[in-house]
């Protein structure tokens, strides 16, 4: 089926949902905006946005229908689905219309199967610079894909007032035009432990992991793609006798990352430290890269929270990568150093999707070349500050701000360089306030973005975006 007649067939059926069940409801979403200047955005304009708005958007616009699960009882048999398109104006490129979220999702006691684009959900109160996962942000467009996770924690047999997990597998298509071919598959799992310490304080620790495999590249030709290929890749075991030369220790392009997460609540207010250990090899799974990671803390207040509701500070280091050098360069010995976070010698676009970095957008990617192809990360060393900030104004009107500083140093194998050809670095400081009043009678709400950008990665910038969105029930 036509992917026009696919979201025809769709939308018909989200039109006439509530014929077909009264418990379900049906909530609608549009979105309309334009920003100024009609060139560069600064970083807060565009970033995080699920790839709908780029550095060159200056007019967009977004509609969506969905129908939200409907039963409290996790035991019992439910379902939903949704769709969204989203069209721009881009200064300088082709304008855009596509489809960023259309999925259908079944929820059985504690698993739920969901098949389709779906984004991510926003944590923390997007607040947070990578949604606090440095591997999976909401900076890129949805992934295409099936994916089979649990709804809530899963208590273990008689220590599960103790001790509980809940898990992930997913595979996608990674469907941009990108080097390896649009036939370049991803494989995802993710295992998340929590232990209760008491009713108010608990700790998670987990691991996230994912791979790039098969595709087709100009120099190896048709990369391994066969069940056994995949069974390999999932098991991050050694390719088989027609994997390049390259893969013989591992099949595909593998990253991960091990998490922590220390909670704490109470009837006012609620903290979380949180920690991401990022990894692309065997050096790093064994902290060799250390102190390489993301480390995070967010707090909270449920009562009395009208000027300041919650605050977030985040830092960023990936300067080590366990060493310069992959191997020595006087005895030629594999030391495992140069982990070149989110490059690949052979998925060349790396970790980016429609030109996007897909984990923390402090990852710079490289612009487009001719053939409108990414090529690879140009800058994932470096380290970064963030703060985020929300809460409720004057007139009911509610702010967030959030403000980044980092220092960058390229790659190691490619560092930016001064004018004297000498290794450099790159300071950059971005800022971004979005302040959204409520309808004050008017048949939607209006969003002012303010943007601004000083540094040596991006031109000193300032913006302005003006946003009206509706969202309601039918």
């Amino acid at each position: 089926m036509a992917m026009k007649q696919l979201l025809l067939f769709f939308f018909f059926l989200l039109w006439f949902f509530p014929v077909f069940s009264q418990k379900h409801t049906l909530t609608y979403k549009a979105e309309t905006g334009g920003a100024l200047p009609a060139g560069k955005l600064p970083f807060w304009l565009h970033t995080n946005t699920y790839g709908k708005i780029t550095g060159n958007t200056y007019l967009w616009g977004t509609a969506g229908l969905s129908t939200p699960f409907s039963k409290s009882n996790t035991r019992a048999f439910d379902f939903s689905f949704g769709a969204e398109g989203t069209g721009s104006l881009e200064k300088g490129e082709d304008n855009r219309l596509f489809v960023n979220q259309l999925y259908g999702r079944l929820r059985w006691q504690n698993l739920v199967l969901t098949l389709g684009l779906i984004a991510p959900d926003t944590e923390y109160e997007g607040l947070s610079a990578t949604n606090g996962n440095m591997l999976y942000s909401t900076n890129s467009r949805n992934l295409p894909g099936i994916s089979l996770s649990t709804w809530d924690f899963i208590k273990l047999p008689w220590i599960g007032k103790w001790i509980s997990f809940k898990g992930q597998y997913e595979e996608y298509m990674m469907t941009d035009k990108r080097y390896a071919g649009k036939r370049t598959r991803l494989h995802h799992k993710m295992l998340d432990i929590k232990f209760t310490i008491t009713p108010c304080f608990s700790f998670e620790a987990g691991l996230d992991h994912y791979a790039q495999w098969a595709g087709t590249t100009t120099k190896y030709g048709k990369l391994p793609a066969s069940f056994k290929d995949y069974l390999r890749v999932v098991l991050v075991k050694e390719g088989g006798e027609d994997a390049p030369e390259n893969e013989i220790n591992k099949l595909g392009n593998h990253i991960g990352m091990h998490f922590a997460k220390f909670k704490y609540h109470n009837e006012n207010w609620a903290a979380e430290f949180y920690y991401n250990h990022i990894f692309e090899d065997g050096s790093g799974e064994k902290f060799r890269n250390r102190p390489d990671g993301l480390y995070g803390f967010y707090f909270t207040r449920t009562k009395k929270q009208k000027w300041l509701k919650s605050i977030l500070y985040e830092f960023y280091y990936t300067k080590c990568q366990s060493g310069p050098y992959h191997n020595d360069p006087v005895s030629g010995e594999i030391v495992g150093g140069n982990d070149n976070y989110f490059n690949n010698g052979i998925y060349q676009s790396g970790w980016t999707f429609f030109g996007h970095v897909i984990g923390s957008p402090f990852f710079i990617p490289r612009p487009e070349n001719e053939e409108g192809i990414t090529i690879g990360i140009l800058n994932n060393r470096f380290y970064a500050h963030h703060l985020g900030i929300c809460g409720e104004l004057p007139q009911a009107i509610q702010y967030k701000l959030r403000m980044s500083y980092s220092l960058n140093y390229g790659t190691h194998s490619h560092a930016f360089r001064d004018e004297n050809n000498r290794p450099t670095s790159k300071p950059q400081f971005s800022l971004g306030l979005e302040l959204t009043a409520p309808d004050w009678h008017l048949p939607f709400r209006t969003a002012l973005n303010i943007g601004f950008d000083r540094g040596d990665i991006y031109k000193n910038n300032f913006g302005v975006m003006i946003k009206l969105f509706k969202t309601g029930i039918f």
